[in-house]
């Protein structure tokens, strides 16, 4: 059998990285695919993810993919991940098969410079992918060649071009990108707040620990409802994250913001009730300290504790997410989830009604109870 072998950190694995795979397979006639992620590369001395959910995010990969395997020689051995180590090990596993190690066309000027060269080409054929409007040094490769007597290939690649670090900095600046990751990469990202990086610190440092784990909670319950009504789901995660930003901000640093940078007419009575005017101050947060322009985004945030009675579908999925997310333990809550996932009108006005309920209406916000009265007016 013909085996490809194709390595890298997958961090995270990427669209990218499995229609290389596909592109080899269709290209040489490969029987299966072994992905292979690094565990210590010899030029990166750390990695910003664990192990297990490197694994995790692979395996999720490859599920609808019979032919691709994941090996897991480099992690497990828990040293410096040297290329020749990694094809010995292998050929002596597939002592009957061929092996095509699958690379990216940027290397082939450097893989003189690795450990041990001439072993590499004695383990395996090597492949290099490059796309079409590129040229290759074949002086380059005639010198690999004779030099090490390496059996070297060259493919075109058609596929998408993106690469695990672009995709780590758009989760850096909440921009979209799950149409770039395999299904169901995003939502395990998003469940385990893999990419904790310099905003996702800032936004831990405005809050204490307890309100920072209720924002991942309601980010990806958000996330979930997203799929659920087809909205978008990475808006949903990215509001539900930063929907508390400003609440451990005192009220009189608030007002201040308020005053000098608010763009959203007051509610009726807002400025009376302190507890819910994070809200209004979160969005102005946003906006100014973490970069969001989305308009949707930032009336998610804006309209979360009072809500509005034209919100959009967005607003009302962060309205809702953070009433039932995960760590929300209070009488009544499971019917509320259950309610959410089914009619996300319904389960607002029944959060509407429990207040009123407990509170007494003259003591519930105008705001909220004319909410309550339009989705009435409208189911």
């Amino acid at each position: 059998m013909k085996i490809g072998i194709l390595g890298g950190t997958f961090n995270p694995i990427h669209k990218g990285h499995i229609e290389i795979a596909k592109t080899a397979c269709e290209n040489l006639g490969l029987g299966k695919v072994i992905f292979i992620p690094n565990g210590i590369p010899p030029h990166k001395k750390s990695s910003s993810i664990s192990n297990e959910d490197k694994l995790n995010m692979l395996n999720i990969s490859l599920l609808n993919y019979p032919q691709f395997f994941v090996d897991t020689f480099e992690i497990d051995k828990n040293d410096t991940s040297y290329l020749y180590l990694t094809l010995e090990y292998l050929r002596k596993k597939y002592p009957f098969d061929e092996l095509y190690f699958i690379a990216g066309s940027d290397n082939i000027d450097k893989i003189s410079g690795w450990k041990n060269p001439e072993e590499l080409f004695k383990y395996a054929n090597f492949v290099f992918v490059k796309r079409p409007e590129y040229e290759l040094d074949k002086n380059i490769i005639k010198n690999l060649e004779e030099t090490y007597n390496a059996n070297i290939s060259v493919i075109d690649f058609y596929g998408i071009d993106i690469s695990s670090s672009c995709i780590r900095e758009a989760f850096e600046n909440f921009i979209k990108v799950e149409d770039k990751l395999p299904s169901g990469v995003f939502s395990y990202i998003a469940e385990h707040a893999v990419y904790p990086y310099t905003k996702i610190n800032k936004l831990k440092e405005k809050l204490d620990d307890k309100r920072f784990i209720h924002s991942k909670n309601v980010a990806f319950e958000a996330y979930k409802l997203a799929k659920v009504y087809n909205e978008d789901c990475e808006k949903a995660y990215y509001a539900g994250l930063l929907h508390d930003c400003a609440k451990k901000i005192d009220l009189d640093e608030q007002l201040d913001l308020i005053n000098k940078f608010n763009t959203y007419p007051l509610m009726e009575n807002e400025l009376s009730y302190p507890k819910v005017l994070h809200a209004l101050t979160g969005s102005i947060i946003a906006k100014r300290e973490f970069n969001v322009s989305d308009r949707e985004i930032l009336d998610a945030i804006r309209f979360h504790t009072l809500g509005n009675k034209n919100m959009t579908l967005l607003s009302k999925i962060i309205y809702i997410a953070d009433l039932i997310s995960s760590d929300r333990l209070y009488k009544g809550v499971e019917i509320l989830r259950e309610m959410a996932y089914n009619n996300i009108d319904k389960a607002i006005l029944m959060s509407i009604e429990n207040t009123v309920s407990y509170l007494g209406e003259d003591k519930v916000q105008t705001n909220v109870l004319e909410l309550r009265d339009y989705i009435k007016e409208n189911l």
